[in-house]
């Protein structure tokens, strides 16, 4: 396990992604990498990093690809979040003074960009507000598969299925 901090790998990790996920995929111990971002990370930039070349020319795309991204809905909260259209910087989450970003803005587009949607704590809401937000999730992103979890719990059969190799990102050899 490698942690990074002090940021975001969208942005200002960007550099430490591409160091690691290069010196992992030289040792070649590996057959698939999980990126774990924060919450409050956009996905499209964090796959554009897989395209984005340093000043040596070097890219991501050269040792890996990224095969799936998940995004985890926390079924409790999804809808507040929704209504209540609180600034990233009102919950002390931005990346900085000029991240004008919104929660909802951020949930769609995660949402939005998914190829498998899990929707955790499914187990604290009605079956209501289950189909409401199964309902909200198909409406966003009408292709990846929607998978209930509780306590984090998903069944890695669903995740990762030979279509989709789940939260992969799979090195290329030589």
């Amino acid at each position: 396990m490698v942690e990074m901090s002090n940021g975001c790998n969208c942005c200002t990790l960007r550099e430490d992604l591409l160091v690691e996920v290069n010196r992992l995929a030289k040792k070649g111990r590996f057959d698939y990498l999980v990126i774990e971002s924060t919450s409050i990370s956009e996905p499209l930039p964090v796959a554009e990093t897989f395209t984005f070349r340093d000043e040596e020319g070097a890219s991501l795309s050269d040792v890996a690809r990224p095969e799936t991204l998940v995004t985890v809905v926390d079924a409790v909260s999804f809808s507040v979040d929704l209504d209540r259209a609180d600034s990233l910087q009102a919950r002390g989450e931005s990346l900085g003074e000029d991240d004008a970003r919104t929660v909802p803005n951020l949930l769609i587009d995660q949402v939005e960009f998914a190829d498998v949607i899990v929707l955790n704590k499914i187990d604290l809401i009605t079956g209501a507000e289950r189909e409401r937000l199964r309902h909200a999730s198909r409406q966003l992103n009408r292709h990846a598969p929607i998978i209930d979890a509780s306590f984090g719990k998903a069944p890695l059969d669903q995740v990762m299925t030979p279509a989709t190799v789940a939260s992969a990102f799979n090195p290329m050899t030589g």
